[in-house]
């Protein structure tokens, strides 16, 4: 019998790098239980302990969402997938009672749109967390409060070379903050030149280029530059390993039951 103490979770997306890693540590833990885990249909049936670790745990691989979030009833999601089918999961979560840590970013814009709908309408527990690194959410917090002091910024977000989306969630949050903390004057851009080469001057969202870089050999890596007259000021995150994450995630687990509605960015529930 499961200890009635114990956060029922299901990872969706687990059996993929983050989500492994995030089994590695619910597993791990005596306040969590994992009871689900959603994954790729090559890994149909198989123990996801013994994928993940080497030894079995009795949680099989599934497809079906359904099945997945009765197991998780009254729990918490946390989804790591590519985003194709995050809509479909988390509706099943909302009519399961399972609050939703969602922290995928490539999610289609009508599919987020419903979903906050939903969420706010009906008091669903819906958390997007762009990045789970403590560091991470830091930077975001700080790059805002320097954005008050400096009219030029731009953002270089690296990523491994099989991360699918361009600018990354975690930039493009960054430059949402940052242009709120300007909302009244802006950033200041460049005069439009002739790019030689096209896109070389990166994605703009309210005057803050954003330039994404993905090749092998980076887990992640976001730095912030802001410039004045004769001086700049970078902030730079550095995620050598996706074990960073995890005190994040377990956070965010803890504290999502809490939410009425949707949050978004895990700045706003740290205490």
């Amino acid at each position: 019998m499961d200890n009635l103490d114990e956060v029922r979770v299901v990872i969706s997306g687990a059996t993929g790098k983050m989500g492994r890693e995030i089994v590695r540590t619910i597993l791990a833990r005596a306040d969590m239980h994992l009871v689900a885990a959603l994954g790729h249909a090559r890994h149909l049936g198989e123990d996801i302990g013994e994928l993940v670790m080497g030894e079995p745990c009795g949680v099989l691989v599934t497809v079906d969402a359904a099945e997945a979030m009765e197991a998780a009833k009254g729990g918490v999601l946390v989804e790591v997938s590519t985003g194709t089918n995050v809509k479909e999961v988390v509706l099943q979560a909302f009519a399961h009672d399972v609050a939703c840590v969602v922290g995928t970013t490539n999610i289609p814009r009508a599919d987020e749109e419903e979903l906050n709908s939903l969420a706010s309408e009906h008091g669903y527990s819906l958390l997007y967390a762009p990045n789970f690194a403590m560091g991470a959410v830091l930077m975001m917090r700080f790059a805002a409060e320097a954005s008050h002091y400096f009219r030029w910024a731009e953002i270089i977000e690296r990523h491994h070379e099989r991360k699918l989306d361009a600018p990354s969630g975690t930039a493009r949050r960054t430059a949402e903050l940052m242009n709120r903390a300007r909302a009244n004057s802006g950033f200041r851009s460049i005069t439009a030149g002739e790019e030689t080469v096209k896109g070389a001057r990166g994605g703009n969202m309210g005057g803050v280029r954003i330039h994404s870089v993905r090749m092998p050999g980076v887990v992640a890596q976001q730095e912030v530059v802001f410039g004045n007259t004769e001086e700049t000021f970078h902030i730079i995150h550095n995620s050598t390993g996706r074990a960073c994450f995890m005190p994040g995630v377990i956070y965010a687990i803890e504290r999502v039951h809490s939410i009425k509605g949707v949050v978004n960015g895990l700045e706003n529930i740290i205490e």
